[in-house]
């Protein structure tokens, strides 16, 4: 099925004939803003500016009756102004620990929805999803992000992976854009031709994957062939070299057109909206002036151009300059401009937008976070968690075998620039206490020191078994975590270990008798981590990535 179809191209060409060059240059530019009320700066993008799309971050969000507010309020900016032309309002509501909409169902991420392995709960996942977001009037999700997690070294995709075999990041990325779409939300895959076999992060600086044509086809791109086959409405670039198509050093595929054009829209058949991740992220602006990469990632193929993360909400406007006088220099073709803005108004027109851009402020209250989906939500992560090892049979735990109880969880706040601060894993004790005698908590710092280890290998002698939960162990960041495990492990006790992130902790702590891979710190994930433990549900995740040396893909007990 092709992401653009017949229905929205007669209004969408009504529209178009009749706007000026500035408003379909607004329209191509999707633009973030400081705070949660409409003020003159987003009232400057959306009234003078035009600008086709606003991304929503925490920054702007309280709860779902401000977050639809505020969104009625834009769409009634953007539609008594211009053209009238709705605007996209697009998050990142990925998942797992890339989530920005207070107040939504704690769903497990990719990676969680990748050891279930069930395309069918990720579909669901999505809809679930698509509806809360829709209630809030938001209409595009900047997800699945479908970039294959081959190195575990990777600093910012790992977790936000399904995994590391093409074949089920394929068909699990296909059932969530699904889904998505289902319920009227755009889907949005991510970050194309892959971002996954990389170990620099692009919000830093610029990383290169360097696999020949051959291997970059059957892994990297496979999932977004998948992805252009189920209809997905947008595919977001990553700002990463692919030498094997783009000869050009430093060149990375946001601003190539043999990546955007060549290879995505004549070789895979794509032809829905082509959306650059941020243009203010450190692969770009250390190496390309922000004003000349628009217009190079614009002549390129891209059709939206993203600046989202503004320390300065004006480079927006200088962006959306930029390429006006590109395009009335003949730098930037008309006709390159009339595609894109033709592909962005027949996908407002598809998903509704065009039509009914305004949502029931009242009822986003009652529709996010309702028990349905949490209990969804806890049904996907009792299926996430992986029992990986229990060489001594410990789980399940009850109240004669496990003895007291100290739970040990870290101290961590958001690990990457994509992330915000959440989780919930203080709450695993209080879902073991119904159950278990005697549960007692203790945290520690993300990379605790001697002293502390010390410390609290000290208390956990007084306990009969030691639940430590840790957080990306495998890194030299979290190393002290994976002291901790060995220190406690070394002084006979009984020690379950629990990944709260990527399921690499276990190289790092390898003696450990007991381990478990949740992908999430969530109060569903602790929920259903808690089950696991005591034996009310059966295990049956499997591990959707290899753990280097010890367990390969697709392993469980």
């Amino acid at each position: 099925m092709s992401a653009t179809t017949a229905s929205g191209e007669g209004r969408a060409e009504a529209l178009l004939s009749r706007m000026s060059l500035e408003q379909k240059i607004g329209q191509m530019v999707m633009a973030g803003f400081p705070g949660k009320l409409p003020e003159v700066e987003v009232r400057t993008l959306v009234e003078k500016w035009h600008v086709g799309g606003v991304i929503l971050f925490s920054r702007n969000l309280s709860d779902p009756f401000q977050t639809a507010y505020l969104v009625n309020e834009l769409q009634k900016m953007a539609t008594s102004s211009g053209a009238g032309v709705p605007l996209f309002v697009a998050a990142d509501q990925e998942g797992g620990y890339v989530t920005r909409l207070p107040g939504a169902t704690p769903f497990p991420g990719n990676m969680g929805l990748g050891a279930a392995g069930d395309a069918e709960l990720a579909r669901e996942v999505a809809e679930a999803t698509a509806r809360e977001l829709r209630a809030c009037g938001i209409n595009m999700n900047f997800a699945p992000v479908v970039d294959v997690n081959s190195n575990p070294s990777n600093p910012v995709i790992g977790i936000r992976s399904f995994g590391e075999s093409p074949d089920a990041v394929a068909r699990l990325g296909a059932a969530m854009i699904q889904g998505f779409q289902n319920e009227g939300v755009c889907a949005t895959a991510k970050h194309f031709p892959g971002h996954g076999d990389t170990s620099l992060d692009s919000h830093i600086d610029l990383p290169t994957v360097p696999h020949d044509k051959k291997r970059l086809k059957a892994v990297e791109l496979r999932p977004f062939q998948a992805a252009v086959d189920a209809g997905v409405d947008a595919i977001m670039t990553a700002h990463v070299t692919f030498p094997a198509f783009e000869p050009k050093p430093g060149m990375p595929a946001t601003l190539s057109r043999a990546v955007l054009t060549g290879l995505l829209r004549d070789e895979m058949g794509f032809r829905g909206l082509i959306v650059t991740d941020a243009m203010e992220m450190g692969a770009i602006v250390k190496n390309f002036g922000l004003e000349e990469a628009a217009v190079m990632a614009v002549n390129a193929g891209a059709d939206m151009v993203l600046i989202g993360w503004p320390k300065d909400w004006q480079d927006a406007v200088r962006v959306a300059e930029a390429l006006v006088q590109a395009a009335r220099s003949g730098k930037i073709p008309m006709a390159r401009v009339d595609e894109s803005v033709r592909r962005i108004l027949s996908v407002k027109e598809r998903r509704g937008i065009l039509a009914s851009p305004l949502v029931d402020a009242k009822s986003a209250k009652t529709l996010v976070g309702s028990d349905v989906d949490r209990d969804l939500a806890v049904d996907a992560a009792r299926r996430a968690i992986c029992l990986v090892r229990d060489a001594k049979g410990l789980v399940p735990l009850s109240t004669r075998s496990a003895g007291k109880v100290l739970v040990v969880f870290p101290e961590v706040g958001a690990l990457t620039q994509v992330e915000d601060e959440s989780g919930e894993s203080t709450s695993l004790a209080s879902y073991l206490r119904p159950v278990l005698k005697t549960v007692d908590v203790v945290s520690m710092p993300a990379n605790p020191d001697a002293a502390r280890r010390d410390r609290i290998t000290a208390q956990a002698q007084a306990y009969d078994t030691i639940i430590i939960l840790t957080h990306r162990a495998w890194s030299s960041a979290g190393a002290g975590q994976a002291a901790l495990v060995s220190s406690v492990a070394a002084k006979g006790r009984q020690v379950i270990a629990v990944a709260l992130r990527e399921p690499y902790d276990l190289v790092k702590y390898g003696q450990v008798g007991t381990y478990l891979a949740a992908f999430n710190t969530s109060s569903a994930t602790m929920e259903a981590l808690a089950d696991v433990l005591l034996g009310r549900v059966k295990p049956t995740a499997r591990l959707p990535v290899q753990i280097p040396g010890l367990y390969p893909v697709g392993h469980r007990l």
